[in-house]
């Protein structure tokens, strides 16, 4: 009996009638750049920077009130006891929404309101593949024994809650929150009953919302902690809409280097600018192009973090670069200086004329 298995110069040919597929067709050598929408003010979440004050005297349950829901909120800060690991779900699911190196967008305001909608499960997926949640039984996730439904809004309290968690016994939410533009973000549990939800309305759906005492009554786990900052929505305007208006990728990289000095740049910022497949590469080239201007690049692998902070600048961390002017330091200079090349060097003063910068230490496979 024969083979079914194609032979290797039998793939790519044509499947139907002499029509090639795709691999054979002839496709764009290099990728356009996309100079899409401007960011806008409106279209954005209101400004809030985490819960409010209490408005009633309702108040979270006691452990011995509730102690399944307590047992949920001790595995959650078991796995991530300062939130640093649900800060870095969060980001992912924002970055994967904007999907900047594809689309150039880097703006919550720049989203479709289908992508807006599917923000939260993406949220959802990060933090199930981060901690590896089981799943639940009729809700989201297992987690600690209990069924857990969890529940995004890009307002606080604004959270939908469907029948099911209050028709068929009341059931545990965790309700998530994140703001881009205060960089804050919050998690926390309620126990979903008649008690603590606004009257039904005429959706269809029949989702309801917390009502004052539903608000109150929320386990705060995480309160209004730091965001994983998103460095291009914390741009001057004129400057964002340069660097998306740069004629190549290297130049958009270039530019976010030069201009934004002292300051982690998160890796999706460099996709967003770069619009390339190869973001390492980008920040490698901009390396070379920027030490005439006396300009260099820390990235996260040593020694580059422990120079970064020696001159007082924030250390790069996984997947962040920070760039500086240096300048070689002169006996009787007051700023900190760093060793490099054998040669100590301190940041550059503003007006001051520097010359090349020393070259780094080689990072990862460089």
């Amino acid at each position: 009996m024969a083979s079914s298995v194609p032979m290797v110069g039998q793939i790519g040919q044509s499947t139907s009638q002499g029509s090639p597929d795709v691999e054979s067709t002839i496709l764009p050598s290099r990728r356009t750049r996309v100079k899409g929408q401007r960011a806008r003010k409106t279209g954005r979440p209101k400004f809030q920077s985490g819960p409010r004050p209490s408005k009633t005297d309702a108040l979270p349950p006691s452990r011995t009130e509730d102690p399944a829901l307590w047992r949920v909120r001790d595995e959650l800060l078991r796995l991530d006891p300062t939130g640093a690991r649900t800060a870095v779900a969060i980001r992912e699911a924002f970055d994967q929404a904007y999907d900047g190196q594809r689309t150039g967008r880097w703006d919550y305001s720049q989203l479709h309101k289908t992508e807006k909608t599917h923000l939260g499960t993406l949220v959802e997926i990060w933090l199930q593949r981060e901690f590896k949640f089981a799943d639940g039984e009729d809700l989201d996730y297992r987690i600690s024994g209990q069924d857990v439904d969890a529940k995004w809004s890009r307002d606080l309290y604004a959270w939908e809650i469907p029948p099911e968690m209050y028709s068929r016994g009341d059931q545990i939410a965790m309700v998530l929150w994140a703001n881009e533009y205060s960089i804050r973000w919050s998690m926390g549990l309620i126990r979903i009953s008649e008690r603590v939800l606004l009257p039904e309305g005429k959706q269809r759906d029949r989702k309801r919302r917390l009502n004052d005492a539903g608000g109150d009554s929320i386990l705060w786990i995480h309160r209004s902690r730091p965001m994983i900052e998103n460095t291009l929505i914390h741009l001057p305007d004129g400057l964002m809409n340069e660097i998306s208006d740069a004629s190549s990728g290297q130049k958009a990289v270039n530019l976010l280097f030069s201009r934004v000095q002292g300051h982690l740049i998160n890796r999706s910022a460099i996709l967003t600018a770069a619009q390339q497949v190869d973001s390492a590469k980008r920040v490698r080239d901009a390396r070379k192009a920027l030490a005439r201007d006396g300009v260099v690049i820390f990235g996260h692998y040593d020694p580059h973090p422990k120079m970064a902070r020696d001159l007082g600048l924030p250390a790069p961390t996984l997947g962040r670069f920070i760039s500086a002017r240096l300048a070689e330091y002169e006996v009787g200079d007051s700023e900190p200086f760093t060793v490099i090349a054998n040669r100590r060097w301190r940041l550059a003063r503003p007006d001051e004329e520097v010359g090349e910068a020393p070259p780094l230490p080689t990072q990862g496979n460089e």
